[in-house]
Formats: C-alpha cells, structure tokens, sequence
C-alpha cells in the first residue's frame, strides 16, 4: 500500500555528476575523480530562500510604483543568478584547476556552458532524485 509520507523528500541536496553533452560519458578530473556539481532542490529551505530574494526585490520595486518590466536578458540573469546561489559546491576542474565554488565562478560557468547549465537544472527539478526509494 502507498503512503504519501513516503513520498516526502528526504535529501535537501542532490549531487550531479557532470557528463559530455554529446558522448553522455562521466567527465573525470586529472585525478580520475569525476566531476560533479551538488546543487539544493526546489523543496529547500536554501532554495526557497534565494527565490523569495529574487520575488522580493520585484514585488518591492511594485510597491514602489515603478512599472515593474522585466527583459529577456534580466530574466535570464535571474535564472543563472538562482542556479549559482543554490549550487553548495562542485569537484570540477577548469583550465586544469580546481577552482573553488563561489557564486560568481558558478554564474560566469553555467553562462559559458549552456550544456552545463541545462544538466544541472535538469537534476535540480528532478524530484525523484531526492526522494526514498
């Protein structure tokens, strides 16, 4: 018998092991370590929190009777901006380093690697990935 509370997501992160947007292999640094990216789900209380920032600034722009319009590129950069803040970390290797995470490495990547963004926003909004089985 199913029980919902079953259903309930249990890990709060998810790690994505990166693969080549064409040959779908695992990427491997230098050290034959694979690369991997570990992001926050959507049901996160880190996750929800960089969302309510980015509504927040809207709706305070509203109040504050400025038309609230928003273009392809502001969009876009709130996208990539929301991806960045809820990535916790990543094993990667660039240029053959290492690079630590930050926000701003993570957007400057997922802005040059479409392919990598869209790997990650895929695992991301893959619930099924933080749930029990």
């Amino acid at each position: 018998m199913a029980d919902l509370f079953n259903m309930i997501p249990t890990d709060d992160t998810i790690t994505v092991e990166i693969k080549h947007p064409v040959t779908e292999e695992a990427l491997v640094k230098d050290d034959g370590k694979p690369m991997t990216i570990t992001v926050y789900a959507p049901h996160s209380n880190t996750y929800k929190a960089q969302l309510h920032e980015q509504t927040n600034k809207r709706i305070q722009k509203a109040a504050k009777g400025k038309k609230v319009t928003f273009t392809a590129e502001e969009l876009e950069n709130s996208m990539l901006e929301l991806l960045a803040k809820t990535t916790k970390d990543w094993s990667i290797q660039l240029n053959g380093k290492s690079p630590k995470y930050s926000v701003g490495e993570a957007m400057d990547l997922y802005a040059k690697l479409p392919w990598l963004k869209q790997q990650v926003l895929d695992a991301q909004e893959d619930y099924s990935a933080f749930l029990k089985v």
